[in-house]
């Protein structure tokens, strides 16, 4: 794979990152959960300019590299003047695809305040970021199947939409739909809770075996975070997969991929769901996605986006 971008990612082996391991890094090269780690932490709060001795393998590629793009977890203070040292040409973004909060706030630690990109466009009108969407790789891409037109799936952690993943489930059956909907849970009280029953698992899954659950659904359900308004991966799996897709994302309606056939836009009240309207979704034909959407969304358009941003902005 050409390597004329460099991506630093908290977490290379996740989603489909590992088609991209020539030219994805995880941000150090040494174990996050080892003593090494603990002696990074100390230099890099004290801020001693030594950190750079536990980067990763990233820093090999720098000098041949015409942009790198920092991941907002994977990002860490320093990251863009040391490249920058090294390769003075070299462009380099921070992407934020994650929600801003009182933990994540990398965004003010990065020095180059132009570089700096969302995929929540609330995000960018707040902070003055640069706009660039969510995206995902054609490797991945299924035409429509008429298959299992009634499961649909569903695995993620809790952040806090357990309690009303449970409720919607029960909704989303009268209707139905066979749901397989599993929230990934940590604690002791969540397998405790009589109404969590069914779904908490301890159980994830790698992204392959995640996708096959996929290709044996014929519907996806995308549930936002409380503040999120951004496009999730889910709806990119949604997109590539061709299958269609429940959410709770009032943004959706704006995206010029949206469609009543494929997508239904829950109400933002549980006692307001229908059955019927859920029914009537369901029996609606699923309208493949365009060529024009699928090479939108592509990862050679994202990061196509950031060069064009620097030439023409």
């Amino acid at each position: 794979m050409k390597k004329d971008t460099i991506m630093i990612f908290q977490q290379p082996e996740l989603y489909f990152f590992p088609h991209f391991k020539e030219i994805v890094f995880s941000p150090f090269g040494i174990p996050e959960k080892s003593f090494r780690y603990l002696i990074y932490k100390t230099l890099y709060v004290l801020r001693i300019p030594l950190c750079s001795v536990f980067w990763g393998d990233w820093k090999k590629h720098i000098k041949e590299a015409e942009q790198v793009i920092i991941f907002d977890y994977g990002y860490q203070r320093g990251m863009e003047r040391y490249i920058k040292k090294i390769n003075p040409s070299c462009q380099v973004s921070l992407f934020i695809w994650n929600i801003i909060d009182k933990k994540h706030k990398n965004h003010k630690l990065f020095t180059n305040k132009n570089a700096i990109y969302s995929t929540d466009r609330d995000c960018c009108k707040t902070y003055h970021f640069k706009y660039n969407h969510m995206f995902y790789t054609r490797s991945y891409y299924q035409p429509y199947s008429a298959k299992d037109q009634n499961r649909l799936f569903f695995l993620g952690a809790d952040k806090g939409r357990a309690s009303y993943l449970a409720a919607l489930k029960k909704k989303l059956e009268k209707s139905g739909l066979i749901c397989d909907i599993r929230i990934v849970a940590r604690s002791v009280r969540s397998f405790r809770n009589p109404s969590l029953a069914g779904i908490a698992t301890k159980n994830s899954l790698s992204y392959e075996e995640y996708c096959k659950e996929i290709q044996h659904s014929g519907v996806l359900l995308d549930v936002n975070q409380k503040g999120q308004r951004a496009l999730t991966m889910r709806v990119m799996e949604a997109i590539y997969f061709s299958k269609k897709l429940i959410t709770t994302n009032q943004d959706i309606v704006h995206y010029p991929f949206y469609n009543e056939n494929n997508i239904y836009l829950l109400p933002e009240k549980l006692s307001c769901i229908s059955t019927k309207e859920i029914q009537n979704f369901l029996e609606r034909p699923f309208l493949p996605y365009s060529e024009e959407i699928l090479s939108y969304y592509d990862f050679e358009h994202w990061k196509g986006r950031f060069m064009c941003n620097r030439k023409f902005k």
